[in-house]
């Protein structure tokens, strides 16, 4: 598994904080008389206005309280009470994500009369006690008015000084972990560019406008937030209220809409990026039943650029239709079009939500969303071009449900249990009829310039269906100015990946005039050797254990201090087969294709403090030192179960000097067919 090195980080004035892997927001703080004095046993209600769900607690011998497994937003009406004193009441506080609101107050005695009744709100998301390392919120007023040009969660993280795409601190998009609603909802097994399901079909995972707020971590020093070693991308959804309202939504852009080329000076070709949606929210039952509604589709219509015959191009047009004419006549094979092509990008979304008020010390909520999207790859170059027919569709399924009880058991001791399913389904479909993929070099006379048809290679076998069930469960405790969090983390995967490159067999031409003459110089294909499989898949089970424990208690008035260790567990159910190729006599050590990772223990000690200087927060410093670990992408481990030399066979014939046993007959050209055991059998003839 992938482990972070100790980070140390020191942050004055500038410091950008950091919470947990949550889904809710808390609230803290003293009581006191006119005096200054601790009250021991005060009544505090908080309620958020627009869903009547209330929260209370009472004071401990310290005078303090703290109310946690609060709902993100607000605003909350804060009333706070003592036997013998006057009623307080704080209006219009708004809650944020795993921010730790601070809410002190000063209550007199009845029928005492004072100048000034005192109700002290914090709120600062820079000088907040609760920070401790770096990180960033989006809440949802940022997320509705803030310019997004994709409508993207990247369009919003980059507002972290240290994102670059979906890079953050310079890591590699595969180790960051995003959740939502404090469920996994990242690209686990390793394969999308942006980290996120459904990445490769050019789809977000959730809609934008589903998002209640947004937050990104880089070295939290609590130990519940894990599994990553870039960053942490947290994300809440809305929830219905009391109120019923809704939004519809329409949002386009075509070549109208952006400038001319800064390297051309010409105007983009005609494209069309259209996104509509809606959203409703509201209730089934008074301050009880809520429910919350959001569906999108996205239509994104592109064109092909360097078409043949087009100016700056790899291929002529009379190159083109000499190919096509070529293949249509030797093989009966149509290699698509070589002018324009619309390129899609569809997908459709649609999440429901459901909040129930079981009791005034109980909450649950039912979420679960599902996406279905596909994206057209199909790209030209100034030295490539691809005909039709070597186009394929990415296509994507998401089908995830989250569930999520929040529980106060006693005045002084909360848990928070999340139980996520997540299914997603991956796949290549290949454009026209099955056919070896033909790469033909040197075109129209220039040794860069190369051209393909058939279908693409790496296509024709290729599925991915990811299964991950998780459990997540916190129990949090105050005892004087201590509270304490024991928790464990728990995923569950289950992998079934199917890709065989040159499944259908993969044919060179040095150029033109040796296609036109059937002379390949090098034919290529992978074959299974798995008695009666054609398509053998590496199929294997893992788990991600995690167990942690943890302190934050107050030293001082001024310094707040965070100290915990965490437990991580990799263990990979399955044996990938050995390869005996590859022992402990190889330069690989005592490495083999059999061993895995699993079982290793990745503790995670960290410590976190915040000193508040001026005791006005007018000044902190904060900062913190911790180990940091996660999981490495899956399709590495992968590799292991299917590239052991126990699934697949490969040929590779070439007709150069350097393997002289594998020389071609140029003479007998090729017959190319699509059943793979039959280009296994035409590769073997042609090594006689």
């Amino acid at each position: 598994m992938k482990t972070r090195f100790v980070h140390i980080f020191l942050f004055l004035l500038l410091a950008l904080g950091v919470q947990a892997q949550v889904t809710t927001s808390s609230m803290v703080g003293k009581v006191t008389d006119d005096k200054g004095e601790a009250l021991i046993g005060a009544t505090i209600v908080a309620t958020h206005v627009p869903s009547g769900t209330t929260y209370g607690t009472v004071t401990n011998e310290n005078g303090s309280y703290s109310l946690n497994n609060l709902r993100v937003g607000g605003p909350y009406n804060v009333v706070f009470s003592y036997v013998g004193y006057t009623e307080t009441q704080e209006n219009n506080v708004y809650l944020s994500l795993g921010q730790e609101f601070i809410l002190n107050t000063k209550v007199s005695e009845t029928g005492v009369a004072l100048s000034e009744i005192t109700v002290v709100g914090t709120k600062d998301n820079i000088l907040n006690s609760k920070r401790t390392g770096a990180s960033t919120n989006i809440n949802k007023r940022q997320l509705e008015t803030m310019p997004s040009l994709s409508r993207s969660l990247s369009d919003f993280t980059r507002l972290t000084p240290q994102a670059n795409g979906s890079s953050f601190g310079g890591a590699n998009n595969r180790f960051n972990n995003i959740t939502i609603d404090g469920a996994v909802n990242n690209d686990v097994f390793g394969l999308s560019g942006s980290g996120a399901p459904g990445g490769q079909a050019n789809t977000q995972p959730i809609s934008i406008d589903a998002i209640q707020e947004l937050q990104v971590v880089l070295a939290p020093y609590d130990v519940t937030y894990g599994n990553f070693t870039g960053g942490g991308v947290n994300a809440v959804t809305r929830s219905g209220t009391n109120n019923t309202e809704g939004s519809v939504y329409f949002f386009t852009r075509n070549q109208n809409t952006i400038g001319k080329s800064v390297l051309t000076n010409l105007k983009a070709t005609e494209f069309k990026n259209n996104q509509m949606g809606f959203r409703l929210g509201g209730a089934l039952i008074k301050n009880k039943l809520f429910y919350f509604v959001n569906a999108e589709v996205g239509r994104i219509s592109t064109p092909t650029t360097f078409n043949a015959g087009e100016t700056g191009s790899s291929i002529s047009l009379a190159t083109a239709e000499l190919i096509a004419k070529t293949a249509k006549e030797k093989w009966n094979y149509d290699v698509g079009s070589y002018g324009v092509i619309n390129t899609l990008t569809e997908n459709n979304k649609f999440l429901v939500k459901f909040d129930y008020n079981i009791n005034k010390n109980h909450q649950i909520s039912l979420r679960n969303n599902y996406i279905k999207a596909f994206d057209d790859n199909m790209s030209r170059s100034g030295t490539f071009f691809r005909f039709g027919n070597n186009a394929y569709k990415f296509n994507n399924s998401q089908n995830i449900t989250v569930a999520e009880l929040r529980s106060k058991i006693t005045n002084t001791i909360s848990n928070n249990l999340i139980v996520g399913y997540s299914i997603i389904r991956d796949n290549r479909e290949t454009q026209g009829s099955l056919f070896p993929q033909i790469t033909i070099n040197n075109i129209d006379g220039k040794s860069t310039n190369s051209v393909q048809f058939g279908s693409e290679r790496s296509s024709t076998a290729n599925e991915l269906d990811q299964d991950i069930f998780e459990i997540t469960d916190n129990v949090k405790f105050s005892k004087g100015n201590h509270q304490f969090t024991i928790g464990t983390h728990n995923e569950f995967f289950k992998f079934r990946n199917l890709f065989i490159n040159n499944y259908n067999g993969r044919w060179d031409f040095n150029n033109v005039q040796d296609f036109v003459d059937n002379k390949p110089s090098r034919a290529r294909a992978t074959y299974s050797i798995v008695p009666g499989v054609d398509q053998p898949s590496a199929q294997f089970s893992a788990m991600q254990l995690g167990f942690y424990v943890q302190d934050e208690f107050k030293v001082s008035t001024k310094l707040k201090a965070t100290i915990g260790l965490r437990l991580d567990v990799p263990i990979i159910s399955d044996k990938p087969l050995l390869n005996t190729d590859i022992d402990t006599t190889s330069a690989f050590g005592d490495l083999t294709t059999s061993n895995t990772p699993s079982g290793q223990l990745l503790w995670s000690p960290r410590l976190g403090f915040n000193y508040d200087a001026s005791e006005d927060r007018s000044l902190q410093i904060r900062g913190g030192v911790g180990i940091f670990t996660g999981r490495v992408p899956f399709v590495w481990l992968s590799n292991q179960f299917s590239n052991s030399g126990k699934l697949f066979g490969t040929v590779d014939i070439k007709d150069n000097t350097n393997t002289p046993t594998n020389e071609v007959n140029n003479n007998n050209g090729f017959e190319p067919i699509i059943a793979n055991q039959k280009m296994l059998v035409l590769l073997l003839k042609l090594l006689r």
